[in-house]
């Protein structure tokens, strides 16, 4: 569970996943508030659906492995997501089909 604190000024969450070949790929983004909740409820239901439909507007920031390890050991505490039921390759074509069919972009 998050804190309060935690939520007002912010968790950091790591997103690891590897692309169909098994390249990893690493996000790092410090989320606060309603963005807080969400990913963390995400990551504890194991909402792979939601991950692959959500994750490119909110993870921004692309990172190595050896930074994301860094963040993860060098910070009290923080969220670290991964999956091998979801590949980095999903995320895009999950943004767009969720574009497609959106209707503010009918």
């Amino acid at each position: 569970m998050l804190t309060r604190d935690e939520i007002k000024d912010g968790m950091t969450f790591i997103l690891k996943l590897e692309d169909a070949a098994g390249v990893p790929f690493q996000w790092v983004q410090t989320l606060r508030g309603a963005d807080a909740l969400r990913w963390y409820m995400i990551y504890r239901s194991s909402d792979w659906e939601a991950l692959r439909r959500e994750a490119l507007q909110v993870f921004r920031i692309p990172v190595s492995a050896d930074e994301a390890e860094h963040v993860r050991t060098s910070r009290g505490r923080c969220v670290y997501i991964h999956t091998p039921l979801v590949k980095a390759d999903e995320l895009e074509a999950a943004a767009n089909t969720s574009l497609a069919v959106s209707p503010r972009h009918a």
